[in-house]
């Protein structure tokens, strides 16, 4: 029999992925949202973070996806994959250090044409001390840690 003790019950707490499924690619709130609701394509075509709206909701690949307009929506449907956050939506500092972490959908950066979003400011100002650099490692540790979340 093994023992649990407060410290392994702990380690299993923090191995569960935040919202994740073992067919989901993203960070997904408890209701299965992507983006915390936020509207993936105003990121792209107007450089703001835009809550969404349950009145313009898509289903694409596993998850909800909310949008400002109705137009936002058919513009998604039309080419999901343009419109993804790196690393899932997970924070970008995070993956470059080499674990998950959840992000807040008010703290992003586009880098060429590269939606990244972060934890904090302080975890953004960490992440764009050496962009590139964070870039190259954080697109090493996604495989690898996108295999252990789902």
């Amino acid at each position: 029999m093994t023992l649990i003790t407060r410290r392994r019950s702990l380690a299993l707490l923090a191995a569960i992925p935040f919202g994740a499924h073992a067919t989901e690619r993203y960070y997904l709130n408890g209701e299965g949202v992507a983006l915390r609701g936020y509207d993936p394509v105003a990121y792209f075509e107007d450089e703001v973070a835009i809550r969404g709206s349950l009145q313009h909701e898509a289903s694409w690949d596993g998850a909800r996806w909310r949008f400002e307009t109705e137009r936002s929506r058919e513009v998604f449907l039309e080419d999901p994959e343009r419109f993804q956050p790196e690393y899932g939506g997970f924070c970008a500092e995070g993956v470059t250090r080499g674990f998950l972490r959840i992000s807040d959908p008010t703290v992003w950066v586009m880098v060429n044409g590269r939606l990244f979003f972060h934890y904090t400011v302080a975890a953004q100002n960490r992440w764009a001390e050496d962009i590139r650099g964070s870039m190259r490692t954080g697109d090493e540790n996604w495989p690898g840690l996108r295999a252990l979340a789902y």
